[in-house]
C-alpha cells in the first residue's frame, strides 16, 4: 500500500514537471516564430543582389532627365534647316506626283563634284544617295534670293533641297540626276517651289492664279516681284506662261511674293 502511494506521488510529481515545461514551449516557440517572420518580412522588403544589380542597370541605361523629369532629346543636327522641313512637309507629296521628285538632306561628302546626302524624305530612296551635278543642266540656287552657287560654296552637314527625276541607278548607294538644288535656305524662310507652270488663269483684279504641276495653285498679285535668271532682260507677269519653269516664294496662303523665272 506504500509503495503504491509513493508510485503515485512520483507519477504526480512527473506530470507536474511535465505541464510545466509545456506552459513554457510554447511562449518559446512564439518568440521563435516572431523572429522568422521578421526576418522573412525584411528579406521579403528587401530585394536580392540580382534584382539590385538588375535595377541599377536599368538606372543606368535610362536616359538622363531634365530638372522636369522629361527625358533630355540629343541636340539636332548641325546644317539642318529644320523650318524648311517643318513648312514644306505637306508638299513632299505633291512633289513626287509631278515629273520632277523633291528630296533633300544633309550632305555627307561631295565627290568629284557630286554631292551625297542622307535623304530624309519619304520619297525615292531614304539614306544615302548620289546627287550628280551636271554643269549644264543642273542649277545650284540660294534659296533666299535665287542667285546662282557653284558646288564649291556648299559644305559638309549643310542641309539641301533637290529636285530629281524618277530614275535612279541600282547602285549602293543610287545614283539620281539633279534639274535643281537649293541651299542656304535661312531657318526662318518658307522654302520656294519649284515648278512647271500648268495654267495661269487672269483675275478680275489684275491679279493671276497660278496651278502648276506640283498640284499646288497660287495666287499671284499684280506687283508680284518676277526676276529673270541669268539675264538683264526685263519680264513681266505677262512672261510667265503655260510651259514655263519658274522658282516661286510664297506665303503659308500660297500667295506669290516673287518668282524666278526660267528662260527654258
Amino acid at each position: 500500500m506504500k509503495m503504491t502511494k509513493k508510485m503515485m506521488c512520483l507519477l504526480g510529481s512527473a506530470m507536474l514537471l511535465v505541464t510545466l515545461a509545456g506552459c513554457g514551449a510554447p511562449e518559446e516557440t512564439r518568440v521563435q516564430d516572431g523572429q522568422q517572420a521578421s526576418e522573412q518580412q525584411e528579406q521579403e522588403g528587401q530585394p536580392s543582389k540580382e534584382q539590385q544589380d538588375q535595377t541599377d542597370q536599368q538606372q543606368e541605361d535610362r536616359p538622363p532627365t531634365d530638372s522636369q523629369g522629361q527625358e533630355s532629346q540629343p541636340p539636332s543636327e548641325e546644317g539642318m534647316e529644320e523650318s524648311a522641313e517643318l513648312q514644306n512637309e505637306e508638299d513632299v507629296a505633291l512633289a513626287g506626283e509631278s515629273a520632277s521628285i523633291r528630296v533633300w538632306g544633309p550632305i555627307l561628302r561631295i565627290e568629284d563634284g557630286n554631292l551625297v546626302i542622307d535623304n530624309r524624305a519619304d520619297v525615292s530612296f531614304r539614306g544615302e544617295m548620289v546627287i550628280t551635278v551636271d554643269p549644264e543642266h543642273t542649277r545650284i540656287l540660294d534659296g533666299e534670293n535665287g542667285y546662282p552657287v557653284e558646288v564649291s560654296e556648299l559644305n559638309e552637314g549643310e542641309a539641301v533641297f533637290a529636285y530629281i527625276g524618277p530614275a535612279a541607278t541600282m547602285s549602293e548607294p543610287p545614283i539620281v540626276n539633279a534639274s535643281l538644288i537649293l541651299c542656304k535656305i535661312p531657318g526662318d524662310l518658307r522654302l520656294p517651289d519649284y515648278l512647271q507652270v500648268t495654267a495661269m488663269e487672269e483675275q478680275p483684279d489684275g491679279s493671276y492664279l497660278l496651278s502648276g504641276n506640283n498640284g499646288i495653285q497660287y495666287l499671284v498679285p499684280m506687283d508680284c516681284e518676277i526676276l529673270p535668271f541669268l539675264t538683264r532682260n526685263v519680264v513681266t507677269l505677262q512672261d510667265v506662261q503655260v510651259g514655263s519653269s519658274c522658282l516661286i516664294w510664297s506665303d503659308e496662303n500660297r500667295t506669290a511674293q516673287k518668282i524666278v523665272l526660267f528662260a527654258d
